[in-house]
């Protein structure tokens, strides 16, 4: 049986210093029918002289330049010049283990699955760029077949991470191409948006054990990813799932959703604003943020006192908190 071409689309932006590791585990995949795209984004590091000199060396690889727009209209830059039947993303920070993408596409032949979906090794790194931790993390092997069963259990794959980055997963680039499912013009979350607009588009499922996706995990580093106004993007995704479930008929679940976005959106970034010596008040006035934030049941003390505090408007006491709480961790 012929094997098809699998594209595989490597968005890259001044991470020269992990590039090679991230081509070299591409290259050497046992699933050997693939293309790879890289679309350097305005790299001012030496990424796309790297890029250009993998290149010579391993026909299947092209590397494209565009002006930084970022890691969502880099991976769309790619998308368009997919030639394959699959396409697959990786970060250029991140490496991948030989026989990821043989393990995705012989998931995907078991039942042609419109998506199918692992989950990643998580590499801990400390400030010093020394390994901390290695915590493997893996998914039940499961097939999710059938329009309503798939939409029913969107909370479920939001829960357990499927629908919240596009990596590690085999998608059809029949379906992103026949819906124009593509990546917004966020600054931040656009991978998430992309996932559910694609989740919406199909009709059965994969999840599989294996996990094979190193990904790369900095602290030190994330706390300037997020941009000032994101609570715009929150508010933005929050409305936008409560569209898609209008569109589905469904009824939203709204309760579940508003823990969600309150632990996973809302809490993360306040800690990221406070790292970052931020303004707390002018986040949390907006009535879609508050409303998410009242009507959320925290399970956790930190959670259920920082809920408190938002809705007391105490904010230099909020900040105080999450200023112990970082300090602890």
């Amino acid at each position: 049986m012929n094997s098809p071409l699998i594209s595989v689309v490597l968005p890259t932006y001044n991470v020269a210093q992990y590039l090679q590791q991230c081509l070299e585990s591409v290259a050497a995949q046992t699933y050997r029918n693939i293309e790879v795209i890289i679309i350097i984004d305005g790299a001012t590091d030496g990424s796309y002289e790297i890029a250009q000199e993998f290149c010579k060396t391993d026909s299947r690889f092209a590397v494209y330049w565009q002006e930084n727009a970022g890691s969502g209209p880099a991976r769309n830059a790619g998308l368009e010049r997919c030639k394959g039947e699959f396409v697959m993303f990786v970060d250029p920070d991140d490496w991948i283990e030989p026989e990821l993408l043989e393990k995705l596409y012989e998931a995907q032949c078991e039942g042609n699955y419109d998506l199918v979906a692992s989950t990643r090794i998580k590499v801990e790194y400390d400030s010093k760029g020394q390994i901390k931790k290695i915590k493997p993390q893996h998914l039940t092997d499961e097939s999710i077949v059938g329009l309503e069963t798939v939409r029913h259990d969107y909370m479920r794959m939001l829960h357990t991470g499927v629908v919240s980055n596009p990596t590690q997963k085999l998608f059809k680039l029949s379906v992103i191409r026949e819906n124009q499912v593509e990546f917004p013009p966020l600054k931040r979350s656009q991978d998430i948006v992309f996932n559910y607009r694609y989740y919406s588009c199909i009709q059965s499922l994969r999840l599989i054990s294996y996990s094979g996706y190193n990904y790369r995990y900095m602290p030190a580093q994330l706390a300037g990813k997020s941009p000032t106004d994101y609570s715009k993007t929150i508010i933005f995704l929050y409305n936008d799932v409560q569209t898609m479930y209008q569109s589905w008929g469904m009824a939203f679940p709204e309760q579940e959703m508003c823990n969600w976005f309150f632990r996973v959106r809302i809490y993360t970034f306040l800690q990221i604003v406070v790292e970052q010596g931020g303004d707390i008040p002018s986040l949390l006035v907006d009535p879609t943020i508050r409303h998410i934030v009242q009507t959320a049941k925290p399970s956790t003390s930190y959670l259920k006192m920082t809920q408190r505090l938002v809705l007391a408007r105490s904010y230099k006491m909020l900040k105080l908190f999450l200023k112990l709480i970082l300090f602890i961790k």
